[in-house]
């Protein structure tokens, strides 16, 4: 097992659903509850956690609470494929410890994978697995790309799988901080429920092209990068960009504003979602 998993403050928390609410056309909120999420660490911010989503029932192997990630992992291996659930990373939308409640916010594309068809089907009382930052093991940060330093000018761009992260970090931000925070959606009204959070920040919503249009949010970044990118690299540390969208178009998000002279450190970028056939171990 890697050193990674061996030190993680990572358990697996055993949860079920507690109620289903629709924030807008495309995207569901999940609220879990479970007798262990006190325990639950509120890092905020990108955190990363793991669900485990189910094909059918979960096997026997999981039914022992707050497993080490090093050990659910290693049982989840050991698992025949077919019986294994599926690995999907999301951030909380909100955790509340004192009701041992977390929010998990769910995109449904349009071919749904495996968690957002399991989002799309969950009822009151449904299991899911969910291994994330426990208290009593550490209080490190763990799981979170955000990482501006001193920077007071961000840029922020995204596809909705990005927007509870975007949500957590821009939530955070301290109030002499000014954001740039640029949103691609299918249908502007799945942005709305965010940018009715996001005050005192410049933020536009843009309407994805159909598939096998022009890349809405990469052309977005290229006009920002036109308009300011030399300003932003001059600043130096005092400026940091986070990206998050599919997965294929990262490399070229990051590459137009290295272009534009933005230092490697000042830019992180992720993929969040791939629109391909994904691997059985993740």
């Amino acid at each position: 097992m890697p050193a990674l998993f061996q030190s993680s403050p990572n358990a697996l928390f055993d949860t079920e659903v507690r109620q289903v609410s629709r924030l807008s056309p495309g995207f569901l909120r999940v609220t879990l509850t479970g007798a262990h999420l006190h325990r639950f660490a509120a890092h905020g911010l990108d955190q990363r956690i793991k669900i485990l989503v189910p094909s059918g029932a979960y096997p026997a192997t999981f039914d022992e609470d707050l497993l080490h990630e090093s050990e659910w992992r290693r049982r989840w291996r050991d698992l025949p494929a077919t019986d294994r659930p599926a690995l999907r990373s999301y951030t909380t939308s909100a955790v509340r410890p004192d009701l041992r409640e977390i929010d998990l916010d769910f995109y449904v594309h349009a071919r749904p994978g495996p968690a957002s068809g399991w989002a799309v089907g969950a009822g009151v009382g449904q299991r899911l697995l969910v291994s994330g930052p426990s208290s009593r093991l550490s209080d490190r940060r763990h799981g979170i790309q955000w990482s501006p330093g001193m920077a007071t000018h961000l840029l922020l761009a995204g596809d909705e799988t990005a927007f509870p992260a975007i949500r957590g970090i821009v939530s955070a931000l301290h109030p002499t901080s000014r954001a740039t925070v640029i949103l691609e959606a299918g249908d502007p009204r799945d942005a709305a429920w965010l940018t009715a959070e996001i005050q005192g920040h410049t933020v536009t919503v843009l309407r994805r092209e159909p598939a096998g249009g022009e890349p809405t949010l990469l052309r977005a970044v290229e006009a920002w990068s036109g308009r300011s990118g030399a300003t932003a690299a001059a600043m130096g540390d005092d400026f940091y960009a986070w990206l998050a969208t599919e997965s294929s178009q990262v490399s070229q998000l990051r590459t137009v504003l290295h272009a534009a002279g933005i230092a490697p450190d000042r830019v992180h970028s992720q993929g969040y979602w791939n629109d391909r056939a994904r691997t059985t171990l993740d």
